[in-house]
């Protein structure tokens, strides 16, 4: 099993952060392992043990769009981002963002993000 401070893996993944189910703001993954991960984000107001969406929305082919969802508690934060421990995945889920952080897959433009989880 990984332990929580084994290496962590460099990406750059763009995402979506959720509060309460709802897009609050556009982040990056910058690192991150299958139990946590490291976003930098301009979201103000986040603080140790508050609860949060994770969406990683990544373009499979010419027209689907796969969404992949987790949920975190903010562990940490930084001046430009905060460490978030991942709820407990199931293997596949946890095989599937490794997979996406090794792979640093292509996401869509951050003005499209939104749009895309309006329109879904």
């Amino acid at each position: 099993m990984e332990h929580r401070c084994s290496s962590r893996h460099t990406a750059d993944i763009k995402i979506l952060i959720y509060r309460y189910d709802v897009p609050v703001a556009i982040g990056r993954i910058k690192n991150g392992t299958r139990h946590g991960l490291f976003i930098q984000s301009d979201l103000v107001d986040v603080r140790p043990l508050q609860q949060l969406g994770i969406e990683i929305l990544v373009h499979r082919g010419a027209q689907k769009l796969q969404r992949y969802r987790f949920d975190s508690i903010v562990i940490h934060t930084a001046d430009h981002g905060f460490g978030v421990e991942l709820d407990t995945l199931t293997e596949e889920a946890g095989d599937q963002l490794i997979e996406m952080l090794q792979a640093s897959p292509e996401t869509p433009q951050e003005s499209e993000l939104f749009d895309m989880v309006a329109n879904a």
